[in-house]
């Protein structure tokens, strides 16, 4: 009965320590690019676009579920810095050579670009707009560079807050530029000539949060990854204050919007791509990622991209998410609040890579129960050693 016990025992403890582990789905499949891609965009059809900031630059193609690239668009071996897709297709990318930079319009399925459209110098995030309207992000000068429908050059420039960092343009056409220095969202509505909106996002001591990555979901909220405070801030159609903040470990950089409303968030410092569920206000769980993570994208199919600039000798990794992997990590959180507020610079944060409590716990636990069982286990098959000997011996 004693050693029924103990097998029990292992069981339990075996389960236990099944447990414990972190809940985290491996990524499916990582896609196999030389050079250094840093940005990426993902069509209508499932196609992703890498954009190489390695030499030679360039932009790879990778058809839908591919894990190589099918064919690479010449950039002139100029640096990608940009990148973005229109309405009908067309891509636009964001180039840089010395003191020399441009957008360059590549047609739906071309393997050329069409035109070139200079730009001031500087490494410029791009996005487009419903209509068509590109807008270039000019960190050098503090503005942001309009580009119209079917233009051949700058149609105008409106100045921002410093450091703007990346663009989300709603579906009413209305733009947001995050500005990094400045700790603001400036509000561009369509066809505007000026900021007619400036969002602060600021600490308790008046200094930037550090917002960065953008989206803008279909129903016109904003989501804003703040690097500094670690939350993604939350501003309500046509609000001009933060209305929550979601709690993000470890510096969140980027953030995207899928289908279904889920947002997915990269953290730099954690190594993570966290995922929180539609119309929650808290991370669900996370994934470790292939070194420190950056831009990332969601594919129509809900699978998403992440890139990991300099993690491997090629240059950078990059790693495709399936939903099914997407949807286990999300079964446990790996992420808790801080105790302080998340707007003050005093705010406790977690340690970077420090494993949640319960399953460390729980592992302890687990492994306790498998020693006790196998020492039982040992002991009991000794003893009967001992006793069949003495039997034997009489």
């Amino acid at each position: 009965m004693k050693y029924r016990w103990a097998a029990s025992t292992a069981v339990i403890g075996a389960i236990l320590g099944l447990a414990a582990a972190p809940a985290a789905a491996a990524p499916d499949e990582a896609i196999d690019i030389y050079g250094t891609p840093v940005r990426v965009a993902i069509a209508a059809d499932g196609t992703a676009y890498l954009g190489n900031y390695g030499q030679g630059g360039g932009v790879f193609v990778v058809p839908s579920g591919a894990t190589r690239a099918s064919r690479t668009i010449s950039t002139g071996g100029h640096i990608t810095t940009g990148l973005a897709i229109g309405p009908d297709g067309t891509l636009y990318v964001a180039t840089a050579e010395g003191d020399q930079s441009a957008v360059e319009v590549v047609p739906a399925g071309d393997a050329a670009t069409a035109r070139t459209i200079p730009v001031s110098p500087g490494r410029h995030p791009v996005a487009a707009g419903p209509d068509g309207t590109v807008y270039v992000a000019n960190p050098a000068g503090d503005t942001v560079s309009v580009i119209a429908p079917n233009g051949t050059a700058v149609d105008r420039t409106i100045k921002v807050g410093a450091g703007p960092a990346e663009i989300a343009v709603a579906q009413n056409g209305t733009a947001y530029v995050t500005s990094q220095t400045a700790g603001t969202v400036s509000v561009i509505p369509a066809g505007a000539d000026t900021v007619a909106k400036t969002i602060e996002l600021v600490s308790d001591t008046g200094t930037s949060e550090e917002p960065h990555g953008i989206a803008a979901a279909p129903d016109g909220t904003i989501y804003v990854a703040n690097i500094k405070s670690s939350d993604i801030a939350v501003i309500k159609p046509g609000a001009g204050t933060v209305a929550e903040r979601i709690y993000v470990e470890g510096g969140p950089q980027d953030v995207a919007i899928a289908p279904d409303g889920s947002l997915y968030v990269t953290s730099l410092l954690t190594r993570k791509l966290s995922v929180i569920r539609p119309h929650t206000k808290e991370v669900a769980g996370a994934i470790p990622t292939d070194g420190g993570p950056g831009h990332l994208a969601v594919a129509p199919d809900g699978s998403v991209i992440v890139i990991s600039p300099g993690t491997s000798p090629r240059g950078g990794a990059v790693v495709r998410y399936s939903t099914a992997a997407l949807a286990a990590a999300s079964q446990g959180s790996t992420a808790a609040a801080p105790a302080a507020s998340l707007s003050s610079e005093a705010a406790a944060q977690p340690a970077a890579g420090t494993p949640n409590a319960l399953p460390a716990v729980a592992g302890g636990v687990a492994a306790a129960f498998v020693a006790a069982a196998v020492g039982i286990l040992v002991k009991g098959r000794r003893r009967r050693a001992r006793l069949a000997g003495a039997s034997q011996a009489g």
